[in-house]
């Protein structure tokens, strides 16, 4: 093997080894899916855009977050903020227009000031679910 390609090998075996180190943290994952237009996960949520008006996506969460008997702290729909308590855990969903037919939704969840990630994306998912 000729120097060159030895130090062309090792300068991509350099980057591969940056990029790996700098994407070990809180990276968020984005992945692609039916009425998700593709989400997010960071340490404690999970967001992405959904089709859907905000009417019906507004009240979907909520009957959601009442089917999971949670404890609703406080609401405010022209902001589309919710923060509610479910089994210790602190929870909230904001959705924020895109479009008329698209929103953002994010749901994120806190246990005892510790992200607990678990708890948010199976919220949003048992939303993305009733929607399709």
């Amino acid at each position: 093997m000729r120097y060159s390609q030895m130090r062309e090998r090792l300068r991509c075996l350099s980057y591969l080894a940056g990029i790996l180190f700098f994407a070990s943290g809180c990276i968020p994952l984005i992945i692609g899916g039916g009425v998700l237009g593709g989400y997010m996960i960071s340490n404690d949520s999970a967001s992405g855009n959904v089709t859907s008006e905000y009417r019906a996506l507004w009240d979907l969460c909520l009957e959601e977050l009442k089917d999971m008997e949670a404890q609703i702290v406080e609401i405010n729909e022209s902001k589309g903020f919710i923060k509610t308590h479910i089994s210790e855990s602190e929870l909230v969903v904001k959705i924020n227009t895109v479009s008329p037919d698209t929103q953002w939704l994010k749901v994120s969840a806190r246990k005892h000031l510790l992200p607990n990630p678990r708890l948010a994306q199976k919220i949003f998912f048992r939303i993305i679910e009733e929607l399709e």
